[in-house]
């Protein structure tokens, strides 16, 4: 588990490498197109519960003196677009409330950030490190290296984004050419929201898997 957390942090804030078949004109209409439904179905900001089996195990083990006594510690994310996401535990002292921060990386690993929050595609498209792999009638997958390397090499990623709502529906990644480790989004309608409500993280290596499910989402304008 170790080591697949080191390597969620190498990638964590990947970024899509230049490629030859789509040029940027098209990947400017693919951002558009991402903006475009992220302004209809994202909310500005929102503030959710994240349930993790790991996380249920920690926060029982939580000491006393650093509860509130306001309810059960839970966890959540907080998002605002043109800020991203911010993990934390509710109903604990302040100063520990970003105990679980280093789980930010797994969200933003999923590709939900990137598409929720377009600042952070538009930034990927303007550094024309953007590179087309394939493309279906459902879905555009685009190929990624990590931006510390100067090569495209065996070490890399596939975002599958679904061409009707514009969300990334599955990222893999690529250690020495073999899929170590795979991320599966479901999204559904909160309201007028097209939110995510679960992420798996299939460690392909290993055969296990976490579940990540999102749940009470609380939205604002």
């Amino acid at each position: 588990m170790k080591r697949n957390f080191l390597f969620l942090l190498i990638f964590g804030l990947i970024i899509f490498s230049h490629g030859s078949v789509y040029s940027l004109d098209d990947l400017d209409e693919i951002y558009n197109n991402i903006e475009k439904m992220a302004k209809k179905n994202t909310p500005a900001s929102y503030t959710v519960e994240l349930v993790n089996s790991k996380f249920d195990e920690a926060l029982e083990e939580l000491p006393e003196d650093i509860l509130t006594g306001k309810g059960a510690p839970k966890v959540k994310i907080q998002f605002s677009k043109g800020v991203g996401v911010k993990i934390i535990i509710e109903n604990i002292k302040s100063e520990y409330a970003s105990l679980f921060s280093m789980y930010e990386e797994y969200f933003k690993f999923s590709g939900i950030s990137k598409v929720q929050n377009p600042v952070e595609f538009k930034q990927i498209i303007d550094s024309n490190k953007a590179s087309f792999y394939e493309e279906n009638d459902e879905f555009i997958v685009i190929q990624a290296w990590d931006p510390e390397s100067d090569v495209k090499d065996e070490n890399y990623a596939l975002f599958s984004l679904d061409k009707s709502k514009w969300v990334i529906m599955k990222a893999v990644y690529y250690l020495d050419g073999t899929p170590f480790v795979q991320a599966e989004n479901s999204y559904k309608f909160f309201g007028n929201y097209y939110m995510p409500y679960r992420i798996e993280l299939i460690y392909l290596t290993e055969d296990s898997s976490d579940v990540f499910l999102f749940r009470d989402y609380n939205f604002s304008q």
